[in-house]
């Protein structure tokens, strides 16, 4: 028999393949996950999900199975970096991450902005796009910046931009929802970034200093002459549809609506950027990812307009399959965006038929 001792290890510390020693249990008595659970990246978003801080992992000794190396990624193809709007793009992104970061610094200092000069940083980036497909292409091209608090935000910011224009909103909502955006994380201005960039285990209290950040960033701004809406954002974008977010576990019929499509664009981007504990995933691997955990925890109406239009925005692209064929995606299902209608050489194949087979990766 292989042999472990038990580990505790922070929630943002797990990987796939840890085997979990305990049940994962939530504070309402719910089992999430029983003991000898293998992760995978689903469970380990629901941890999130749930706000369950810690868990209990077995440490093996003769079979160390959550210490696999990593999967290898495939080099994104230099014909991307060499094309001209995305030369252009890249130059404005870090004149524009600037910018983000001279005013998230001037609020934390307690000073003035104009909201128009917010709203002009990820909309200028957006309006100077060729097409929204662009963006997707572009974010997923781009480097990895130390910055990525300032990184985040500029891309939520652009997300929810161009979110805003699917739900139809009219311009002073656009505006509103693009600057919450940009705004949303500015309480992790006041958390020392040592914790914030720490790549290994995060304590007990470092995690709860963590979990701070939105009400410290509402009062950053609560004096500040905004759209109520922009605040409530900053405040309640952790906050889940179940009462389970933070930092008051609140009904999902008191969350404001802003602060609902901001929750989803801050997950999407989080998962599809480098991070210091995990590589940047698939869009398509994320959206296959909503589709199966965050039922009851994130508004599905503003989940599914989201995913959707993502996945539309990939249509003609080529894509890895997990069986690892090259395929062009044709057709995206509005109720399974993951898994649209693929052509492999001249057969067309429907991936909603095909529950063995998905989406590995964008080309």
């Amino acid at each position: 028999m292989t042999r472990y001792t038990v580990k505790q290890i922070n929630t943002v510390d797990a990987a796939e393949g840890m085997v979990l020693a305990e049940d994962v249990i939530y504070s309402n008595g719910l089992l999430l996950f029983p003991k000898d659970t293998t992760l995978t990246d689903r469970h380990i978003l629901k941890l999130s999900l749930y706000d369950i801080s810690y868990v209990y992992i077995k440490d093996f000794i003769e079979d160390p199975i959550y210490t696999k190396s990593p999967i290898k990624r495939e080099l994104t193809p230099q014909q991307i970096r060499t094309k001209q709007n995305f030369i252009k793009f890249s130059k404005d992104y870090e004149i524009q991450e600037t910018k983000v970061r001279d005013n998230l610094n001037q609020i934390s200092n307690g000073k003035g902005v104009k909201i128009t000069d917010l709203f002009s940083i990820s909309s200028n980036l957006v309006k100077d796009l060729g097409t929204q497909s662009d963006l997707f292409s572009h974010l997923c091209h781009l480097k990895t910046s130390d910055d990525s608090t300032y990184t985040h935000c500029l891309n939520v910011s652009m997300l929810c931009n161009i979110f805003a224009h699917w739900l139809h909103f009219d311009d002073s909502e656009i505006e509103a929802l693009t600057v919450a955006g940009l705004l949303h994380d500015i309480g992790k201005m006041k958390i020392d970034p040592k914790i914030l960039n720490k790549p290994g285990k995060l304590t007990a209290e470092e995690f709860e200093m963590i979990k701070q950040h939105p009400k410290i960033g509402y009062d950053m701004v609560k004096d500040i002459d905004m759209d109520e809406g922009i605040k409530q954002a900053i405040l309640l974008h952790h906050e889940k549809m179940n009462g389970s977010g933070y930092p008051f576990g609140l009904d999902w019929d008191k969350i404001h609506p802003y602060a609902k499509i901001v929750s989803i664009v801050d997950i999407y981007d989080a998962m599809t950027s480098e991070r210091t504990y995990h590589q940047r995933y698939s869009p398509f691997k994320v959206i296959r990812i909503f589709e199966e955990e965050c039922y009851g925890i994130l508004d599905t109406h503003y989940m599914y307009t989201f995913l959707e239009h993502i996945a539309h925005n990939y249509i003609g692209s080529i894509a890895r399959l997990s069986t690892g064929e090259e395929c062009e995606i044709k057709f995206i299902h509005k109720k399974s965006p993951s898994r649209p209608i693929v052509q492999i050489d001249n057969v067309l194949l429907d991936l909603e038929q095909e529950n063995n087979i998905f989406i590995e990766e964008i080309l």
